[in-house]
């Protein structure tokens, strides 16, 4: 492009300057102009989005309602994504497509999320909610038919939620008097769990033959992996459980635990005596 910056050539520099605007027959300007993401700058419409957990007294099980109407949120298989933003839990369905929300119930299909798929043609994505601001945390979750919350996946693009995030939502959780053993949480990526695989019926490991090769010694050929989707992955867990483990974690973080360990490592593995141990951590 002639441009330094390739958004200056997309949106804005070229027009300015008398040239028009990139119209590529691969990807025609109307679809560049109407396939677009939300960003949300008004307090207003983002607490809109607010949504309320109670705990259920029987068991402790959380429910998630609508703030506004006070229906429970069905999310169906998919779920929907929230963000944590000041002690409030905002949710809404994912438009990943103008015109297309991820497969869900349509018993929430409030006008919010209508005015965000049909009327402004908008992708929904979790920066949506604050216009790309900070947040506690963010995520997936889902419910079950009655509202009740079942699941919580630490997935998101743009804020790519580590350990810190997945503690702030229990915490707000457990505060509000949620019992953590009644749902699970992935922990694929605090677990480091790898996506890759080897696509089934490829011929990522068959020998090489053909007529030049005919007398030569058959070499395989390098296994080409491929990445499954996240959801495909899940390492799920009990959120009681991922509570305890990453205070645990902080704890021995803070006590230095883990810089004695680091320690003790680097000795020669035929010094390791419990004597030249101890006197290297003193």
């Amino acid at each position: 492009h002639p441009y330094h910056m390739f958004f200056d050539w997309l949106d804005a520099k070229g027009e300015a300057q008398g040239t028009e605007l990139p119209n590529l027959p691969e990807i025609p300007r109307s679809v560049l102009d109407s396939d677009t993401v939300q960003y949300i700058t008004d307090p207003g419409i983002s607490a809109s989005y607010a949504l309320d957990i109670v705990a259920d007294p029987a068991d402790g099980s959380a429910y998630v309602i609508d703030r506004h109407s006070q229906t429970p949120i069905c999310t169906g298989k998919e779920g929907w994504i929230f963000v944590l933003r000041d002690h409030v839990f905002y949710g809404s369905q994912k438009v990943i497509a103008p015109n297309k929300v991820e497969a869900s119930t349509a018993n929430n299909a409030d006008e919010k999320n209508n005015n965000a798929t049909t009327k402004s043609r908008q992708r929904f994505h979790h920066s949506s909610f604050f216009g790309g601001k900070a947040v506690a945390s963010a995520g997936i979750f889902l419910t079950d038919e009655q509202g009740r919350l079942t699941h919580l996946y630490p997935h998101s693009g743009h804020y790519r939620p580590g350990e810190a995030h997945v503690q702030r939502v229990l915490f707000f959780m457990q505060q509000l008097g949620v019992e953590l053993s009644t749902f699970v949480v992935d922990m694929q990526q605090l677990f480091k769990v790898s996506r890759k695989f080897a696509p089934k019926g490829g011929n990522g490991n068959d020998a090489v033959d053909n007529k030049e090769n005919a007398g030569a010694v058959k070499q395989p050929t390098p296994q080409i992996m491929k990445k499954a989707k996240k959801t495909d992955c899940l390492h799920l867990m009990c959120g009681l459980e991922i509570a305890c483990f990453l205070a645990h974690k902080a704890l021995m973080i803070e006590r230095g635990v883990f810089h004695q360990i680091h320690k003790i490592r680097r000795i020669p593995p035929d010094g390791r005596s419990v004597r030249n141990i101890l006197n290297h951590v003193n």
